[in-house]
């Protein structure tokens, strides 16, 4: 059996990028829609992946909160190494990697959402368990 080997990183920021209750007044009755995307982005000088969620809380098409945060990981030289495409800039990166940092991203928005809603009517809006080995199916290929 082939040993893995670790992929070195640490989290080294957090930010909320737009956190907005659009729509105070809603009827309490109709099913909330929730949406949520990933963005990637990485810094080649730092060796920083940054992870980038936009979760929206919408009622018939209405926005009720939109919230963006996103989480940056600093990588271990080695690792970032070993994710580059030697025929290109890319990386790649590998599906439980990718996952992983996806879910410490949503976990983080989760806090966040309970953060600026505690004490409000908005409280009670969770952001779901999110399958995101079905957001990244495959490896991550960030150009």
């Amino acid at each position: 059996m082939e040993k893995k080997s670790a992929i070195g990183f640490q989290l080294i920021g957090v930010r909320t990028e737009q956190f907005a209750i659009v729509e105070p007044d809603f009827d309490t009755n109709t099913p909330l829609e929730i949406t949520a995307n990933f963005e990637i982005g990485k810094d080649e000088t730092q060796k920083v992946l940054s992870l980038l969620l936009l979760a929206k809380f919408s009622l018939e098409d209405r926005p009720i909160i939109i919230l963006e945060c996103s989480c940056h990981f600093k990588i271990e030289d080695e690792s970032w190494t070993s994710f580059k495409d030697p025929e290109s800039n890319a990386l790649i990166m590998p599906k439980g990697f990718i996952t992983h940092l996806a879910v410490i991203t949503v976990g983080t928005a989760r806090g966040i959402l309970h953060a600026k809603t505690e004490g409000t009517k908005f409280n009670g809006f969770l952001l779901p368990t999110l399958n995101v080995s079905e957001v990244f199916p495959t490896e991550v290929r960030i150009e």
